[in-house]
Order: structure tokens, then sequence, then C-alpha cells
């Protein structure tokens, strides 16, 4: 079973733009073979795969996809309802598994999968949670608590992973929930602990190959440590490990960031030499960091080359080509692949209308815009309140915050539920407008949403960005509004940000 996960806009393949863009695929992935043999039985030297960033990826054939089960996609889109609505996961699975249909070791690990390749975290969690809670009814293999392990990391942050970790038998502490270990500690940036585990697990004899190089040199590309990265590089090649296509996705992105074009252009050669297949993920890498150096017509072509390498029903192909010919302005091309796209699946999914929706406000297309908001909103899916907030940023950020608002509404009289960001959002585009009390409003509501936003941490909190503060209590300086002011004072104090700056200084 591979677990994947995307990029943040700090990781190596995403693409050179704000990290509302969709996901990078690049990212080494974590593999985990699934097996339903008694706990005893040695696995094997099995691979494990790896990734540094937070949302988590799934994709090729496991052991439960070989399997004919026409009920498991019924149980996920009930999951997705009970999002929108704040229900517990548990209590789906414990009235499926009562009402309906008991469940499976199979169907939990296939809606689980589901779960994390669409970035739903917490829910995953809440499934492999509930799953261990039911005692010994379910097997459970190294490769199970690995998963688990990634996720706890990714949603309760690393003090849990730890945690779970150390409380795991000898039996289950091997190669896979060593680098699981590894991977959370990279997604946070714990440098010392991450090497730290990196080098045991050499010392404990596991098998060196590309996996743990990537995990390691991609939380090193992230960091700045451009020279770690090359030399991590370099041991590979000593000791003969195989680069796998993510370890010369991070070569390129090192190179970019080195701002070195000739390296960067030199890893095609490198890979051609090798008998290596370039993806359409390596040519929307190369494309990103293109853009980032401002050569657009050499983006393009490798937009063209991408094109020509997406195979299957490979959604991600399709959001990262839309993204970046947004960022390249390039408003035909981008029409032609969200038809493509289209017409290759059922109907588009809410990450594919967000991602064309963000290309066509890089675009300043409003009218594309408003047309393709509408059209999502006749076609059924889920009210994910990330897609309105799209239209609700393009809204503010035009001075059009009364249509924002009205966005915002339609949505609740649908069924749908605001987030943070679609009420931080809105805060922004009232203080735009001088409309202090509005803003402070809605800044009111963003705090009181506080549930989990994406795939972050359950411990993320929300808070507004340091700009919008800043400009906020300036005008309401000039302005000698002291209502207002005291308003804010009071959120500040309520939620810990009296002690940030330029909170701080305001509220003494």
């Amino acid at each position: 079973m591979l677990l994947r996960s995307p990029l943040s806009s700090s990781s190596p393949f995403i693409s050179p733009s704000s990290s509302s863009k969709p996901r990078a695929p690049h990212l080494y992935p974590l593999l985990y073979h699934s097996i339903s043999r008694p706990k005893e039985v040695k696995r094997g030297n099995l691979p494990i795969v790896s990734a540094k960033i937070s949302q988590v990826h799934n994709y090729g054939t496991v052991d439960f996809e070989n399997k004919t089960n026409l009920h498991w996609s019924d149980l996920y889109r009930r999951i997705l309802t009970t999002m929108i609505e704040d229900k517990c996961v548990a209590s789906v699975l414990e009235t499926w598994d009562s009402e309906e249909r008991r469940l499976s070791r199979w169907t939990l690990g296939r809606v689980a999968k589901e779960l994390r390749k669409f970035g739903h975290l917490k829910e995953a969690l809440e499934v492999y949670l509930w799953k261990e809670a039911q005692g010994n009814r379910f097997f459970n293999s190294s490769s199970d608590m690995a998963i688990q392990l990634d996720l706890m990391g990714k949603v309760r942050g690393p003090e849990n992973a730890e945690q779970l970790f150390f409380s795991l038998s000898d039996s289950f502490k091997d190669k896979r929930t060593y680098c699981s270990l590894l991977n959370v500690y990279a997604h946070y940036k714990l440098k010392e602990k991450a090497q730290s585990t990196f080098d045991l697990m050499f010392e404990k004899g596991y098998e060196a190959d590309a996996l743990s190089y990537n995990v390691l040199m991609t939380l090193y590309l992230n960091i700045g440590e451009h020279a770690n990265v090359v030399k991590l590089m370099q041991d590979m090649k000593e000791k003969n490990i195989a680069l796998d296509i993510y370890s010369y996705n991070i070569w390129i992105s090192n190179a970019a960031a080195m701002q070195d074009l000739d390296e960067m252009e030199n890893v095609l050669n490198v890979m051609e030499s090798n008998n290596v297949n370039a993806t359409w993920s390596v040519y929307t890498n190369l494309a990103s960091k293109y853009i980032r150096l401002g050569l657009m017509e050499k983006a393009e072509a490798c937009l063209k080359e991408a094109e020509k390498r997406i195979t299957g029903r490979d959604r991600r192909a399709f959001l990262f080509i839309i993204s970046l010919y947004g960022d390249i302005g390039k408003r035909e091309e981008l029409y032609q692949i969200w038809n493509w796209y289209k017409s290759s699946f059922n109907s588009p999914l809410n990450t594919g209308y967000k991602a064309m929706l963000q290309a066509l406000v890089k675009l300043g297309d409003g009218d594309g815009l408003e047309s393709l908001y509408e059209e999502w909103g006749r076609s059924g899916s889920s009210l994910d309140p990330r897609v309105s907030q799209v239209l609700v940023g393009w809204y503010c950020s035009n001075g059009l915050s009364d249509k924002a608002r009205e966005t915002l509404d339609q949505l609740v009289q649908r069924g749908g539920k605001p987030n943070e960001g679609m009420w931080g959002t809105l805060a922004e585009g009232y203080m735009k407008e001088n409309r202090l009390s509005e803003a402070v409003s809605c800044l009111e509501k963003a705090v009181s949403c506080g549930g989990q936003v994406g795939r972050r941490p359950s411990n993320f909190k929300w808070r507004p960005r340091p700009s919008f503060v800043q400009d906020l209590l300036e005008i309401c300086k000039q302005r000698a509004q002291t209502d207002i002011a005291d308003q804010v004072v009071e959120i500040f104090k309520r939620e810990g940000w009296d002690e940030i700056e330029p909170c701080k200084g305001f509220v003494e």
C-alpha cells in the first residue's frame, strides 16, 4: 500500500504559487504491503516508502483492492456527510457495523485509504482508532501501525506519534514503523530527531534504499540546507542505491533552490542515460521551477511534455497542469485541459473545481469564475467550504464584500458550513472597505469555528494574518474607534494573541 503525501509551499515539488494550490504529487510515498498473515510470521525485506508532508495519498493495487465490494463507497460518502454535520466518525462506524453490514478489515482499510487520498487525515485516524478500540477483532500488521503512526503525527503532533511508537511491542518496531516515525519528524522539521532516527535504522541493519534518503533529503531541502541534500545524493551513488523518480525530483528542486539552471536541466539527461522514464510529475516540477525563475516559455514546453505523459485516470496530473497553466496565464490551454479532465471522469471532484477556480483567479477571469462556481453548485458535489472560499476571496480582493457575504450565506442556506478561512477572508474584505464593525464580527466568527482545518494537526488554532491584524489596529488607532478597539483587544486576550506582535504593542 502506498502512503503518499503532498507538499507544503516550502516543499521541493510544489508549484510556485500560494499554498492554496493543489498539493504536489512528487514527494516520496510511504509504501506499506498489506497482509493478513499471523503476527509471528516474518515479512521479509519488503520496501517501505515515506513522505515528508502532511497530505497522504495512496495509489496502486493493494490486497483489499483485489476484492469486489460495493459498499465501502457508501460508507465513505456517509463519513463525508458527517464532516459537514460535525458528527463523530466512530458513531457512523458503530451504526454501520450494527445496522447496515458488519465491518471487515478490508472495508475499514479501503475507506481509510480514500480519506487519506483526499486529505481527510483526522477522519482517517478516527477510523484506525475505532478499529483499535475493537480489541482483538481485527488483525493488525506493522504496516497498519505504520499508517496509524503517520496519521497520529500529522493530526495530533509529533509527541503523540512518539508516544504511540514507544508503546508498540518489539514485533511492530520494524523498518515500516521506524520509517513512519522518520516521516513524522521530517514533516515537523525536527532535524536532530530525524537524523538520529535515520542513523538508527541503519544501525539496526535495515537495508538502505531510496525511501529514507528521500525523506531526509526533503527535510534538508525544506530547511534550506542544500549542501546536505547534495551530500546525501552523493552517498546514495557511492552505495549504489538506485535513485527513483522522487529522488530525481528532489535533485531538480535542490538545483532550482540554488538557482543552478544547468544542473536542474542536467537531471533529465541523467535520467535518460539511466533509462529512467521522466513522468508527468518531473515535467510539472520543472515547469514550476521555470515559472519561479521567470522562464515562461520553458515552463509551457514542460507542461506540453507533461500532458503527453498523462496516463489512465490520474486526477493529480490534471490538477497540477491546470494550476500551472493558470500561473503562466494561458487561458486557452487552461480550458482545454479542464475539458479533457471533465471528459475523463464521470464528474469533477471538489478538488478539481477548486483548482480550476484558483487558476481563473490568477487569470483575472471573473465571469469564468462565477460561471464555474454556479456549475459546481449544480454538480451535486459535497459542500466543501474551501471551494466557496475561492470565490469569496476573489470578491473581497476586488472590493465586493457584499457579494462575498452573499456567497457565504448561500452556502449556509444550502446546508454548508463556512470554515475559519471564509470568515477570515471576509473580515479582511470588510476591513479594506473600512467596515470595521463587520470585520470584527467576522473575526469573531472565524475564531468560534474552532474545528480542524484541512490537514493541519488537531491542536492547530486558527489566527488571522499578521498583516490583517496590523492594518486593523492601525485603522482603529487613526479613527480613535475605542469601541471597536476594545472588541479586538478582548479577542486577542481571550485567544492568547496579546503576546504576539503586532498585537502585544497595541494591547499594552
